[in-house]
């Protein structure tokens, strides 16, 4: 299958939440699939997940969608906003495509569009991600621009610890702060 050279990539509405919900099913079992230690006790079901999604915008989370032929076939969901060393960040807390559309760059191409609309807000965002170690997801990130930051465990269910890496896109403000923290020590 080819795609045509740009598929649509946009921030959703609510009227995709149905059809995130839906992927979201897909994206988790993956994810469980490849590292059990992420699986939860129970499975959450589409219209579970597209309560979650609503509640979670309402909180100042965002959703970016990647459409093929009038078809959601991947998303990006962004955590709303936290203040941390003196700057925003959010958390790319998940993002899939569809298996029968990758290897096309959607992912690469809703990756950029969050990190290009989080740069352009009044207050730019920097923009983080955790995925297991030696994961599909780690090894995306890494291709995408992520840049490895540090070693960060996630604890599920109580009592089951998974090793991650968190990735970091820093926003342009915290790139050019470091930038000039490391000319003085120099």
């Amino acid at each position: 299958m080819i795609l045509a050279p740009f598929p649509s990539v946009r921030r959703a509405t609510l009227a995709d939440v149905a059809s995130v919900a839906r992927l979201s099913v897909c994206a988790n079992q993956e994810a469980w699939d490849e590292v059990p230690g992420l699986h939860q006790a129970i499975e959450p079901t589409a219209p579970d997940i597209a309560l979650r999604l609503l509640e979670d915008l309402d909180d100042g989370h965002v959703l970016y969608v990647a459409g093929y032929q009038r078809c959601d076939v991947g998303f990006a969901h962004v955590t709303g906003p936290t203040t941390e060393g003196g700057g925003q960040e959010v958390e790319l807390k998940c993002i899939y495509v569809a298996p029968e559309h990758r290897c096309h760059g959607l992912g690469r191409q809703l990756l950029r569009f969050a990190v290009r609309d989080l740069r352009n807000h009044p207050n730019p965002r920097a923009l983080r991600a955790w995925a297991a170690t030696a994961s599909s997801s780690a090894r995306f990130l890494s291709v995408a621009g992520g840049q490895p930051v540090r070693e960060r465990w996630k604890v599920r269910q109580g009592t089951f610890a998974v090793r991650g890496i968190i990735f970091d896109w820093p926003s342009p403000d915290r790139r050019r702060a470091g930038e000039r923290v490391a000319a003085n020590a120099g």
